[in-house]
């Protein structure tokens, strides 16, 4: 079965089709940039964790802001070129209204450098560059940049911090800063709750202008599929905005759960 391979074909024709497109004018508040698949991630948190070489994850983020009303579609590929190296790529689209078009595609390199061990926790590199294929309104020229990944399990949560560092190709803008803190609180086998905080500073300013709050929950119904519904609370802003994220991946290879069955004899 080749089902990986002909991801990364689809997804690298989407690429193409970013770079090329004429697309029509779009609105963004934010941007997406590069973002973790699941169940390596918790909404925009990496995990240090990496799949074994040659798993592969496509995942589709379906997102809606209120005040002001907004839409995303956010596709997100992952692939294990080794134990210990794994490949990242993004492609979002933004909608408002009548406006619509792409943001700018993200491709990075996650490096795990450190597995978890006694009070250390696991310890990854990444790196992210950005495509300067968005709309005026919603891209910085592409941007280069990437930072460290720490993850922990402390008591049943398993707990992620990503400090990110970009720097925008265009000059006139400034660099920015991401502080995020991801866990993931099983809650049964197939059910995780997912909670994070977002802190930015973004191309615009100086000091740090954006702080978000996020929750939800990651169900896996099946072997191969996880499915993430969440909702964001943008604090710092007059009128904050309010996000609901709903999130399929599929991964590939999958592995069937195994059962131990205990047999009492009879007496």
């Amino acid at each position: 079965m080749i089902w990986h391979r002909g991801a990364l074909f689809v997804f690298a024709a989407i690429m193409s089709v970013v770079f090329i497109a004429d697309n029509r004018c779009a609105h963004g508040f934010d941007f997406k940039g590069l973002q973790p698949v699941q169940p390596n991630g918790v909404f925009s948190t990496f995990s240090a964790s990496i799949s074994e070489r040659g798993s592969a994850a496509l995942g589709v983020e379906l997102e809606q802001s209120v005040d002001p009303t907004f839409y995303r579609i956010t596709s997100s590929l992952s692939y294990s070129l080794a134990n210990t190296l794994e490949f990242d790529a993004t492609v979002p689209f933004s909608m408002k209204t009548n406006e619509y078009g792409f943001e700018d595609a993200s491709i990075g390199l996650k490096t795990l450098l450190f597995e978890e061990a006694g009070l250390r926790p696991a310890i990854a590199a990444l790196g992210v560059i950005s495509a300067p294929s968005g709309q005026k309104e919603i891209t910085t020229n592409g941007r280069y940049g990437g930072g460290l990944i720490l993850s922990k399990k402390v008591g049943p949560f398993r707990t992620h911090i990503n400090a990110l560092y970009y720097v925008p190709f265009k000059e006139d803008l400034r660099n920015e800063i991401d502080i995020l803190l991801g866990s993931d609180y099983p809650i049964a086998h197939n059910l995780s709750m997912l909670t994070e905080l977002y802190l930015k500073k973004s191309h615009l300013g100086n000091s740090f202008d954006y702080f978000e709050g996020r929750i939800g929950y990651r169900f896996k119904p099946l072997d191969f599929l996880y499915t993430t519904l969440g909702v964001g609370y943008e604090f710092m802003k007059n009128t904050p905005d309010v996000r609901v994220f709903l999130n399929f991946t599929v991964v590939y290879p999958h592995k069937e759960q195994i059962y131990n069955r205990i047999y009492e004899e009879e007496q």
